[in-house]
C-alpha cells in the first residue's frame, strides 16, 4: 500500500499588534486550517514551521520556516508545501517565482488553500499566480511607504517615535514631549556637576537621591542625549526644534560632551573568564567580574538598586568546569558546528530585521491612531526597543559570517607559553559558549557564599537549543566536573 502524500505546513505572521481575529490570521488558525485540509485530501502532515513577526517581503534566505520546508521537499522528506492563504506564502513576486521553481524542480507541489495549487505549469496558471503575487507585493510596498511617511510626519510634528524618553520629560496629550519641571531642575544640576568634574558614580548617587534611578551606562547615555537640547534624531529623520529644551546653555552641553567618560584603564587579568562576557549572575543576569583579592567571580551589578542575592563563585573551580565542558564539546564537534554557526548568524540577522519591522510598524500604527502619548503605547514601544537591542547583542556575540574560527581540542593545549595557551582557551570559550550562569548561594546570615556546588552552574553553548546537536550531552556541568576529576 502506497504511503499517504506528505505535507509540510508553513505559517507566517508579519505582526499581530492589537488586531482581533477578524483581521488577523493567527498562527493557530492557519495551522488548524492547513491540517484539516491535509486530512480531507487524504494526506499526512509531517512537519509545520511557524514564522512569527516575519515579513513576506524578505528574500528566501531570510525566511527560515519556508526555506526549511523547501529543503524538506528537495531532500525527499515531503511532497507538498501547504499554506492557509496565498499571501502567507510570500509578498514578493521575485521570491514567489523562486519558491515555485525550486519546489517543482524537486518534484513537489505548493498549495494555498484559499487559491489552489501554485504552479508555473501553463501560461494561464503562471498569469493567475503572477497577478496575485504582484497584487500582494504592491500592497506590501504601499504599506511600507505609508509607514515611512507616517514616521516622517510624526517627527516633523515633534513627536518622538520611540519610548526612550529621558528623565525630565513626559509625553503630552499630542505626543510632543513636555518638560517635567521638578526633574528638569535635577537634570540641569546633573549637567553642571559633571561640568565641574563629578564622576558618573557620584552623579548616579545624586540622581538616585532625588528620585531618578539610572545605571552607570544610563547616566552616561543621559548626559549625551541631544533630547535635552529640544532635538529629535531618529535614523535619517531630524527635528532640531521638536520640543522645549531643558539644557538651554549649549556651551554647557558641549563641555559635558568633551569630558572623557573613561572609567580608567582596566588592568589585564590572567583569569580565564575575566571580561569575556559569558559569566552571568543567576539572580539579576548581570555580568560577573573578578575579585583579585578573594580569587573569585562575583555579580558586577552597578545599578542604583543593586542585586540583593549576588552570586559568587571561586574562580579556579568555575574555570576548570567551563574549560572541561568546552574541551568535551570541541572533541566531538564536526562540520555540523560550522553549519550551525552560519545558521545562527542567519537567524540573528532575521531577528534584527523582524525587530526593526515590528518597531517601525507599531510606531506607524500608533502615530496614525494618535496613541503615541498613551502610557500603554510607551510601554509597548519600550518592550519592542528592548527586543531590538537584544537582537543586536546576540548578533554581535556571533561575530562575522562565513567560516567559523573554532579551534580543535588538540590545539588549545599546544602552545608552550602560558599567555598563548590562555589566549587559545579564551578564543575557544568565546566561539562556543553563550552563557555560564551562576546561581547564588547564601550563608545563614544572608551573605553571598562561594560554596562550591556544580548544580549552581548552568553552561549553555551557542546553538544548544537545536535538538540535532551531536554534543548536547557535553554541556551538563555535572558531567563536565566528573570528567575533569577522572582526567586528574
Amino acid at each position: 500500500m502506497q504511503d499517504k502524500p506528505r505535507d509540510v505546513v508553513v505559517v507566517r505572521v508579519s505582526e499581530q499588534g492589537d488586531r482581533g481575529d477578524e483581521k488577523f490570521h493567527s498562527p493557530k488558525a492557519q495551522l488548524a486550517k492547513a491540517r484539516l485540509w491535509s486530512e480531507e485530501q487524504g494526506n499526512r502532515v509531517v512537519d509545520a514551521f511557524e514564522e512569527i513577526d516575519v515579513s513576506g517581503k524578505l528574500p528566501l534566505a531570510r525566511r527560515p520556516g519556508l526555506l526549511k520546508a523547501i529543503e524538506m521537499v528537495e531532500a525527499g522528506e515531503a511532497d507538498h508545501i501547504v499554506v492557509a492563504y496565498f499571501d502567507r506564502l510570500v509578498r514578493s513576486l521575485k521570491v514567489q517565482l523562486e519558491v515555485i521553481e525550486r519546489v517543482e524542480q524537486a518534484g513537489g507541489e505548493i498549495y494555498a488553500i484559499d487559491h489552489g495549487r501554485l504552479t508555473n505549469g501553463t501560461a494561464a496558471t503562471r498569469m493567475s499566480n503572477n497577478m496575485m503575487g504582484a497584487a500582494f507585493q504592491y500592497y506590501a510596498e504601499v504599506t511600507g511607504e505609508k509607514v515611512a511617511a507616517a514616521r516622517e510626519r510624526v517627527v516633523a510634528r515633534g513627536v518622538l517615535p520611540n519610548s526612550r524618553i529621558c528623565p525630565g520629560y513626559v509625553r503630552g496629550e499630542d505626543g510632543v514631549l513636555v518638560v517635567e519641571r521638578p526633574k528638569a531642575r535635577i537634570v540641569v544640576q546633573a549637567f553642571k556637576r559633571r561640568d565641574r568634574g563629578a564622576s558618573l558614580v557620584e552623579i548616579q548617587a545624586w540622581l538616585a537621591k532625588h528620585g531618578i534611578e539610572r545605571s552607570i551606562s544610563g547616566v552616561e547615555s543621559m548626559l549625551r542625549s541631544r533630547m535635552y537640547l529640544g532635538e529629535i534624531h531618529f535614523g535619517e529623520l531630524h527635528n532640531k526644534r521638536a520640543h522645549e529644551p531643558i539644557i538651554k546653555d549649549r556651551a554647557l552641553f558641549e563641555r559635558v560632551q568633551r569630558r572623557t567618560v573613561s572609567r580608567g584603564r582596566q588592568a589585564k587579568s590572567e583569569r580565564l573568564l575575566a571580561r569575556l562576557g559569558v559569566l552571568r549572575c543567576g539572580s539579576c543576569g548581570s555580568r560577573m567580574v573578578i575579585n583579585s583579592y578573594t580569587a573569585s567571580y562575583r555579580c558586577g551589578d552597578t545599578s542604583a538598586h543593586r542585586c540583593q542575592r549576588r552570586a559568587a563563585v571561586k574562580a579556579s573551580r568555575i574555570e576548570e568546569m567551563v574549560l572541561d565542558a568546552v574541551r568535551a564539546r570541541a572533541a566531538t564537534a564536526d562540520m555540523h558546528e560550522h553549519a550551525s554557526r552560519r545558521q545562527q548568524i542567519r537567524e540573528a540577522d532575521g531577528a534584527i530585521e523582524r525587530a526593526n519591522a515590528d518597531l517601525d510598524d507599531t510606531i506607524r500604527q500608533l502615530g496614525e491612531l494618535g496613541l503615541l502619548g498613551r502610557p500603554a503605547s510607551q510601554e509597548t514601544l519600550g518592550k519592542l526597543t528592548k527586543a531590538l537591542d537584544d537582537a543586536y547583542t546576540v548578533r554581535a556575540r556571533l561575530g562575522e559570517g562565513g567560516v567559523s574560527n573554532l579551534i580543535g581540542p588538540d590545539e588549545i593545549d599546544k602552545p608552550p607559553e602560558h599567555a598563548k595557551r590562555l589566549a587559545a582557551w579564551r578564543r575557544l570559550i568565546t566561539d562556543t559558549v553563550e552563557s555560564v550562569t551562576v546561581a547564588p548561594a547564601m550563608t545563614a546570615g544572608g551573605r553571598p557564599s562561594r560554596l562550591w556546588d556544580p548544580r549552581r552552574i548552568d553552561i549553555r553553548f551557542l546553538g544548544q537549543q537545536l535538538a540535532r546537536d551531536p554534543v548536547e550531552h557535553a554541556i551538563d556541568p555535572r558531567v563536565a566536573a566528573s570528567r575533569h576529576r577522572q582526567r586528574r
